[in-house]
């Protein structure tokens, strides 16, 4: 039995214990701000102090130090509340026990993809701490204001060194064990597991930022932070050559496979000490292929990772040297075909290879050409890259490698073809295979179509090369020579100097729709070009488009009279302006930049203030994320990040398979409201941004359906001109007329382009029953079906023009200051 006044001496040595930080005149009780300050005080207090005495008497501050998955719940329940989510493997009308099994998958699908980015990233992260010291500087330049902002939200800090870097990474290590724990034996609601699902995302994005921060400060990517805001409009300069055409095949060719870029880091260290730059082609695919030119301007991008296998069938590498991948693919078996030597680098790409990491590189070298031995497996990447140039050397100059099928081979191998349809049956993009067969042309023209998965030939009763023959048949008509376009390179960061120009063009003013980010893999035929032709439209429009991962690649492959569309176009983030931001680390810059768009225009804080920075930006800035390829788990985390930063996501086309979308219901106007930041009322608005993830199943649905999704219930008047016209004009382009709902988003007649206005007033008054008096709105019809004059309506529908509002309750300013 506890003594007497026991829990009055505790209350009282509470009281005596209380964590306060002085801001001016305000007092604030850490234990309030922070569920628990063990370990974090010292945070805790740095971020009070730095929010100051006004922010801190506007509103309760809640900081998300280290968060777990529940100490961003107040945001996500706002996104869950309004985009339910949407399965697509269950019922039309599933129950709580299938839609809770569901969101479960879907929670696994979304650890996967962190578990892999985490993985690179901790190899990474261990190997520069070992190179270079756990006080190493993180650095990322002058015209850089907010470092490392995803890591920062989620964690309470910017890493300054590599052991901030290794404390951040290990709480995400952390996080992913309690993550996992749900996914395979949680009974959670389907509400808890995707919030845990977009916890998940959120960390993928710390974890991505990690490894690219680490690439730019320790292994010297190419960051425009070092590069002053004179420099942006070309720099990087478009001199990046793109495409199998663009290979010197005199010269010894080694070509980098997978995620890991140490070992082209290392080669290319060791092709410089020898002066061998002009003697050796340094090649990649995929996302090491978008990281080379970040440190060498001789390394020529190849391909996406899932067109990987149509550069070992054209016989381009004399050494292929293959890190872990983002898909399956069977390196060894396809460097045989070729006569090509392979090179695994790391403990998670063996491939049935002989570990010889103990060896001297000579030695090596010896044993391979003297034994004619497939490859090796290298774990030490200076080692590695070593041996990948010494070794394409020697494969080169010894000759006799296989090359594509002569005309006659190549026929002769086609003729064995019964024209079962078995390969028509099992190709993913139906192309009609058989038919092709007694055709070069025919052939060549599947090259186009074909995305190299192999289950043609997987398939085929008689054992018929099908891929080795498309090969041959498009380099016999001259394809694969003109596949040579040009690029800039991965540039890294936004600035906060670029924001602050954009903040004019579309958010405070300006005629420009927004930011749109491509990214995506590209693994369905014409993802090239469609990827070109979707960010050269909101180019034409005065966009910002910005690129990341595979798909700077394909735009890279679109050209008319005027050029390639890099050198169309300027490099800095402004509207009309094409950025590339690199590789798939480099995605994160994605939300990293439209952070610091959301701290240009509120000045908030960007540490541990998950809610306060996504609530802001959610409802203000008009960007969509549009996802364009294979759906991996990487992607599929991407995307729940994405959205828990409350920024649209667009997926496509065809065939895209996720297995969740979070969508809206603009006919249920329940969901669609606002606090009014000052008064706290209660305030129904837009339907805007109207889904949060969608699919779509062709270019011209993903630009209409991005174009909707640029619409934000606190856009000003020249903002909600320009998304309202993006929408209105993609709409009727495409389809013929205009959305179904495009009068929702109208709450004045000067909102209407001036080319449009008079036939879109006339549909007011005929369709939607507004009364309009000239080129005027007299009155409107509210969602109601009242009629009611402009006043009115405006005071009744959306927020007043430049008013503080907010979805989180907490966010409402205190009564008390109502007047600041």
């Amino acid at each position: 039995m506890k003594p007497e006044g026991f829990a009055t001496l505790r209350a009282g040595e509470k009281e005596a214990n209380k964590k306060i930080v002085k801001v001016g005149d305000c007092e604030v009780d850490l234990e309030e701000v922070v569920r628990d300050l063990r370990g974090v005080e010292d945070i805790a207090t740095d971020i009070i102090k730095e929010m100051g005495e006004r922010r801190v008497k506007q509103w309760k501050p809640k900081l998300n130090i280290l968060a777990h998955a529940s100490d961003i719940a107040e945001w996500d329940s706002v996104l869950l509340n309004r985009y339910h989510p949407l399965y697509t493997s269950i019922p039309s009308t599933p129950t709580i026990m299938e839609e809770s099994n569901q969101a479960k998958l879907s929670l696994q699908d979304t650890c996967k993809g962190l578990f892999k980015q985490l993985t690179f990233a901790r190899d990474l992260l261990d190997f520069a701490i070992k190179s270079f010291g756990r006080n190493r500087e993180i650095d990322m330049g002058s015209s850089i204001t907010y470092p490392t902002m995803n890591t920062s939200l989620l964690t309470g800090f910017y890493t300054k060194n590599l052991d901030d870097m290794d404390r951040a990474l290990s709480y995400a290590e952390a996080q992913l064990l309690e993550l996992l724990l749900a996914a395979y034996f949680g009974a959670e609601t389907v509400v808890e597991f995707e919030e845990k699902a977009l916890h998940a995302g959120a960390l993928t994005f710390l974890v991505m930022e990690i490894a690219e921060t680490i690439k730019m400060c320790c292994f010297e990517f190419f960051n425009a932070g070092n590069h002053p805001a004179t420099e942006y409009s070309d720099s990087p300069p478009v001199e990046i050559e793109v495409g199998m055409g663009a290979v010197d095949r005199t010269r010894p060719v080694i070509v980098f496979f997978g995620n890991n870029f140490l070992p082209a880091w290392f080669a290319v260290e060791h092709v410089k000490a020898k002066g061998l730059e002009d003697a050796i082609e340094i090649c990649g695919v995929g996302a090491v292929g978008h990281d080379i030119p970040r440190f060498y301007k001789g390394g020529k991008v190849l391909t996406s990772a899932v067109k990987a296998r149509k550069v070992t069938r054209a016989g381009i590498p004399d050494v292929v040297v293959a890190s872990e991948t983002c898909l399956e693919f069977d390196l060894v078996a396809e460097a045989k075909r070729v006569d090509a030597k392979v090179v695994a680098y790391g403990y998670k790409a063996g491939s049935g290879l002989e570990d010889r990491s103990d060896d001297s590189v000579d030695d090596i070298l010896k044993n391979v050409m003297e034994n004619d031995l497939p490859g090796v497996r290298i774990t030490i990447p200076e080692k590695a890259g070593e041996l990948a140039v010494k070794l394409a050397i020697a494969i080169k100059q010894k000759g006799n490698r296989k090359e594509n099928y002569l005309l006659s081979e190549l026929k002769e191998e086609a003729s064995r073809c019964n024209s079962c349809d078995v390969c028509v049956d099992v190709c993913p993009n139906k192309q009609t295979i058989s038919k092709a067969m007694d055709d070069v042309s025919a052939l060549a023209d599947i090259y186009d179509n074909c995305i190299f998965c192999g289950e043609c030939e997987r398939a085929c009763p008689e054992g018929v090369p099908i891929m080795d023959l498309i090969m041959s048949a498009a380099a016999t008509t001259g394809k694969l020579k003109g596949d040579k376009y040009l690029m800039r390179a991965g540039r890294g960061p936004m600035s906060e100097l670029e924001w602050r120009d954009l903040t004019f063009g579309i958010i405070l003013g300006g005629n420009g729709p927004g930011m749109i980010n491509i990214i995506g893999c590209g693994n369905y035929p014409g993802s090239e070009r469609e990827v070109a032709e979707m960010a050269r439209y909101f180019l034409e429009r005065n966009a910002l488009v910005t690129v990341s991962g595979c798909v700077a690649a394909d735009v890279a492959k679109y050209f008319d009279e005027n050029g390639f569309l890099f050198e169309q176009y300027i490099a800095a983030g402004v509207l009309k302006g094409l950025v590339n931001f690199g590789g798939c680390t480099a995605i994160s810059h994605v939300p990293a930049a439209i952070y610091r768009g959301a701290l240009v225009g509120s000045g908030y804080t960007p540490k541990a203030n998950w809610t306060q920075i996504a609530d802001y930006l959610y409802a203000r800035l008009p960007v969509v994320t549009i996802m364009w390829g294979a759906a991996t788990e990487e992607m599929y985390a991407v995307a729940a990040g994405l959205v828990r930063s409350g920024i649209p996501v667009v997926i496509g086309p065809s065939g895209f398979k996720f297995k969740r979308y979070f969508l809206g219901d603009k006919d249920d106007r329940s969901k669609w409201w606002m606090y009014d930041g000052v008064t706290g009322e209660k305030k129904e608005v837009e339907p805007c941004p109207m889904h949060m993830l969608v699919p779509v199943d062709t270019k011209e649905e993903a630009i209409a359906m991005s174009a909707k999704l640029l619409h934000r219930p606190l856009a000003l008047r020249d903002p909600r001109l320009a998304s309202l016209e993006a929408e209105n004009e993609a709409y009727k382009n495409f389809f013929g007329e205009y959305s179904d709902d495009w009068h929702l988003y109208v709450r004045s007649e000067q909102e209407l382009h001036v080319m449009r206005r008079a036939e879109l007033l006339r549909k007011l008054r005929q369709e939607h029953g507004w009364e309009i008096e000239g080129m005027k709105i007299k009155r409107a019809r509210h969602r109601s079906g009242e009629l009611m004059d402009m006043q009115e309506y405006n005071k009744r529908y959306g927020i007043q023009l430049g008013r503080y509002s907010t979805l989180v309750p907490r966010l409402i300013t205190r009564k008390d200051n109502n007047d600041t």
